[in-house]
């Protein structure tokens, strides 16, 4: 499921940066979540932020990894399911 925000106002400064960090973020994250989504991390969180991948059995662990050595930095955070999909 895909979250959106919408913000009616100017955005300041601080928010652009944080926005663009974000993207950069997303980006590397779609080039690299094959090479993350592996085997030994199904049913682990993962949490990127600065373009590196934090890992976690749980949300917590993995936001606690990102935020210890990013403290200031917005991440996103991804969940490997336990399950394999379907190939068609």
């Amino acid at each position: 499921m895909a979250v959106f925000s919408v913000k009616t106002e100017k955005m300041s400064e601080e928010e652009i940066r944080e926005n663009q960090l974000l993207e950069e973020d997303f980006v590397w994250w779609s080039d690299s979540s094959p090479k993350l989504v592996v085997e030994e991390n199904r049913g682990k969180h993962i949490a990127v932020v600065n373009q590196e991948a934090f890992f976690g059995d749980t949300y917590q662990e993995a936001k606690k990894k990102a935020m210890a050595k990013y403290p200031n930095r917005p991440f996103i955070v991804h969940y490997v399911s336990s399950r394999r999909g379907k190939r068609i």
